[in-house]
């Protein structure tokens, strides 16, 4: 294979794009991107271990300094995919035992995370790499739960409607709250071997999109309420630059070690809001100004073994908090429903931790043809009491992973299989002053009642599966 057929890469590329898009609105769950580094079948086989590792052509999005330690002309690609189940609970107790209510949901989200890379020898010591990949997303939601209306009002009065009864005249309505998400790459990289240390770079070209969405329904959940319910949607192409630094040196034969540093990815997620005014034949629409980013991170790892039988160790620490304790939408017109009225100036409370995660893996080659791995990583949790939500992202509140994986080399072939299981996490009592309990603690016109209102999430299990295939051309 020769570097132009980058034409081809570029036909893929457009393809995963696509392919990334059309899948949205099925489910995809948080892939990966807030608690692992696995992208490819080997590394899912580690539970994510890879910067001292290195020796894979997605090394390029993880540390580009390890393309390196990959010998010859490779192509790699393959399917990942995550399956996820969160379970849900409120409840809310009054005075008035007609504004009591309890909701337990359980839900389910499976999403794929297609790959592909590409390794190529430019000199000697200097080898580039090319990456495309569906690398996270984000299906959370909350369908259909019983709450009272948003201001505590009777349904007719809240949403000019004349439902019949008491339909009409109580306060009960269902709600159903939605926020989705996929991000793509496209990576370039080269590494540079000089004596036993290689450096490396990478830019990356990053696609993403969001939708977040609120609907209401009537008591029995039978029909949408009209003139009711906020939804956003950003444009279409929002794009951004980031990039990743490496390092790999290798100290001798039996032991490596590898950094990695990824710069923090600032996504242009202007859009549109829609807001439905109490009568279904006028919907107004404004636009919002909303930068969101991903944090930067840092990896730490190291390699120690011949090349039959590999340990690595990572630490990884990302910085959420800098970037995700607030964020802010600034919309054209104050037309947004807020506890204190309609307002321009829109703020989310993810009160989001920064995160350590400690990895180790285990990489045996048996025979010629076989090779098994095993893996294990613990990762701090990034989600507190003060960002819980009841439409949360579902690997969120995981923090242990067990993996098991291996390969068959045939040839020119190499295939690979990697499989993860998510411990299950423990139920994450909401706080009683996050924006999910202000919005829900309804008990009255301009009333609230936080002590009666309580809510938890939970993560009850979650596994990846990646199967893919590597080819050599030397």
């Amino acid at each position: 294979m020769e570097i132009s057929s980058h034409r081809i890469l570029k036909n893929a590329f457009l393809a995963l794009s696509a392919f990334g898009v059309w899948s949205l609105p099925s489910s995809l769950s948080a892939i990966a991107s807030n608690s692992r580094n696995a992208i490819n079948a080997r590394y899912e086989g580690l539970a994510g271990v890879n910067l001292g590792l290195g020796g894979s052509p997605i090394d390029v999005a993880l540390n580009p300094a390890n393309l390196s330690l990959t010998k010859g002309k490779k192509v790699e690609f393959g399917l990942g995919g995550t399956y996820a189940t969160v379970k849900f609970q409120d409840r809310f107790l009054d005075d008035d035992p007609n504004s009591n209510y309890s909701n337990s949901k359980t839900r389910s989200s499976a999403g794929p995370a297609p790959y592909l890379a590409l390794k190529l020898p430019v000199t000697d010591s200097i080898d580039y790499g090319f990456a495309a990949f569906v690398y996270g997303g984000v299906n959370g939601a909350a369908e259909k739960i019983d709450r009272n209306t948003p201001n505590g009002e009777s349904v007719n009065q809240w949403a000019g409607v004349n439902l019949p009864g008491a339909l009409g005249a109580g306060r009960r309505i269902q709600e159903t709250s939605e926020n989705r998400g996929v991000f793509i790459k496209a990576v370039n990289g080269l590494s540079v071997k000089l004596g036993n240390l290689s450096i490396g770079g990478s830019l990356e070209v990053n696609y993403a999109r969001q939708t977040r969405s609120i609907k209401y329904y009537d008591a029995s959940g039978s029909f949408e309420i009209p003139g009711q319910g906020v939804s956003y949607e950003s444009r279409s192409n929002a794009l951004a630059l980031s990039g990743i630094l490496g390092l790999n040196y290798r100290f001798s034969d039996w032991f490596r070690v590898g950094y990695s540093y990824q710069t923090r990815t600032s996504f242009p997620f202007d859009g549109t809001y829609t807001f439905n005014q109490n009568d279904p034949n006028y919907y107004r629409s404004t636009g919002v100004s909303y930068q969101f980013n991903l944090p930067e991170k840092h990896g730490l790892g190291f390699a120690f073994g011949p090349e039959n039988l590999k340990v690595g160790i990572d630490f990884v620490y990302s910085n959420y908090v800098t970037y995700l304790k607030n964020i802010h939408q600034h919309l054209g017109d104050s037309w947004y429903p807020s506890p204190q009225g309609k307002t321009a100036n829109v703020i989310g409370h993810l009160n989001y931790r920064d995160q350590w995660a400690a990895l180790i893996g285990l990489e045996h080659k048996i025979t010629p043809e076989w090779t098994y791995r095993l893996g294990y990583s613990y990762n701090s949790p990034i989600v507190s009491p003060n960002a819980a939500n009841g439409a949360q992202g579902i690997v969120l509140t995981f923090n242990q992973v067990v993996a098991a994986g291996f390969s068959y080399l045939t040839g020119p072939w190499s295939f690979d299989f990697g499989f993860s299981y998510f411990l299950p996490g423990k139920s994450l009592e909401g706080g009683k002053g996050t924006d999910w309990a202000l919005t829900h603690a309804i008990n009255g016109p301009n009333e609230k009642n936080f002590v009666g209102y309580s809510y938890n999430v939970q993560a009850i299990n979650s596994i990846g599966i990646n199967f893919g295939a590597t080819r050599s051309f030397d």
